[in-house]
């Protein structure tokens, strides 16, 4: 007699064989439509007792029979798809490695429908797990199509938490316009949508506009009807109490509206609500780049971390623009801070270029300027801005020069220097010696007038 033996992958082995053959069969699926269209040749035994769906649909007195065989049509779910699942109900397995987002979107769905509940929930923590770049490229898409079904939670939050967090990925989209009236208003709701509130009005001002038969200028009021005037209300009749107009200055909203306010309507003395959690701090780039900097920052392959796995946090410490570019502020706000991320923008182009200093920004020597040796700091640029996928990092290679402190001057990196920030909003580089890789993305001698510039302190979680 054989005892504590494992036959589970032989057992599966022999289901597998069943379903291809499809001996003794008595139900007929036909899956897809037009030329996605199959037949599937199984088993009630088999699919009754893996599938609720299967159970409660094969016992229904209307089913078609033909010679004591079942059959009737699943023109929604793919035939490929259709088929992945029909194997897991047979072997018990199911290896989601081999597909694409947009498939495994169908997959989750199609186990919705069918009602299996563990390989629902097993879906969606993969595709958390594997398909971030993908679901932060379809975020939308994504969002639309799992906020239909109620099992489809994790996914749901997950996608909601991108958007949360980087919500040019919503409203910066031409498919924003076309947004479902009740996502739009789950997103008025959040808490933790990082935008200002005065940004949430204006777009969602021009998300009624497309709403509207006739289409209608927003920057000449002037010529508006007042036909035009009430449709629009009735369009945002309910949107506009969810804008938090207590968070948004005193300026912008008189800007807004205060012009048009009645002097004896008596102030909302109501429940104020609270302030929604802050962007990401840095007007140039958003959680997904910060991502890839941490995943930088230790080594590690380029979407090692996501925004929500990445172990460090970026707390602003200067912008540039909000201090007249002086670069005694940026001492006194950016020395002795530890470790920090630069970010500027070139004034002519959408170009963005950075570097990571590991070390406290300090004197590392007497002098005007002094150098520090380090071997763990980098350059990088985002060629755009929006994108990570063309990312390009320089890591140091002559660890003696590797930053430098320059009492007159911003952030500096190598020994000559590769790259440094002055005075007159200008970022140099005067020669390519300590980090030789920046000679992808910008050449020795370039002077760049700058738009803009930020500093991060860079904290380990």
């Amino acid at each position: 007699m054989i005892t504590g033996s494992n036959f589970l992958t032989d057992l599966s082995s022999d289901f597998a064989k069943l379903l291809i053959n499809g001996d003794n069969h008595d139900v007929i699926i036909e899956a897809g439509e037009g030329e996605n269209r199959r037949e599937f040749r199984v088993h009630s035994l088999i699919l009754c007792t893996r599938s609720t769906y299967f159970r409660t649909t094969l016992s229904k007195n209307w089913l078609r029979k033909e010679k004591g065989v079942i059959a009737f049509k699943k023109p929604n779910i793919l035939s490929n798809i259709f088929e992945i699942l029909l194997k897991y109900l047979y072997t018990g397995l199911i290896d989601l490695d081999i597909l694409q987002g947009t498939d495994l979107l169908r997959l989750l769905v199609a186990t919705e429908e069918l009602d299996l509940q563990k390989l629902n929930a097993h879906i969606q923590t993969h595709m958390i797990s594997n398909q971030t770049e993908f679901i932060q490229e379809n975020a939308i898409d994504s969002l639309q199509t799992v906020i239909q079904y109620k099992k489809c939670t994790i996914l749901k939050d997950f996608c909601m938490d991108i958007i949360c967090k980087e919500p040019k990925l919503l409203f910066g989209s031409s498919k924003f316009y076309s947004l479902n009236e009740s996502i739009l208003k789950l997103f008025l709701k959040q808490d933790d949508l990082a935008m200002e509130e005065l940004d949430i009005w204006q777009y969602l001002l021009k998300w009624g506009l497309a709403q509207m038969e006739n289409k209608i200028n927003v920057d000449n009021v002037t010529n508006w009807t007042l036909e035009n005037f009430e449709q629009l209300e009735e369009i945002l009749h309910d949107y506009i109490p969810l804008i938090r107009w207590f968070h948004i200055s005193p300026k912008d909203f008189w800007h807004i509206i205060g012009q048009n306010l009645d002097p004896e309507t008596p102030p909302n003395t109501g429940e104020v609500q609270p302030i929604r959690c802050p962007p990401s701090n840095s007007c140039l780039i958003g959680e997904k780049h910060f991502a890839l900097i941490s995943s930088w920052i230790d080594k590690k392959p380029k979407n090692f971390y996501n925004f929500k796995t990445k172990p460090h946090s970026f707390e602003l410490l200067f912008r540039a623009s909000k201090n007249n570019f002086d670069i005694k502020t940026f001492h006194q706000l950016c020395d002795n801070k530890g470790p920090t991320i630069m970010i500027s923008k070139s004034k002519y182009n959408d170009k963005l270029i950075g570097g990571y200093n590991p070390l406290n920004l300090k004197a590392y020597g007497s002098g005007i300027d002094t150098w520090t040796e380090c071997s763990d700091s980098f350059i990088f640029h985002f060629p755009i801005p929006d994108s990570i996928n063309s990312a390009q990092i320089a890591r140091v290679k002559d660890p003696q020069y590797a930053v430098s402190y320059r009492t007159n001057a911003g952030p500096s990196f190598g020994s000559g220097w590769d790259l440094t920030i002055e005075i007159g909003k200008v970022m140099r580089c005067n020669l390519i010696s300590s980090y030789p890789g920046i000679s992808d993305f910008i050449t020795a001698g370039t002077t760049l007038s700058l738009d803009e510039y930020e500093i991060f302190k860079v904290v380990k979680k």
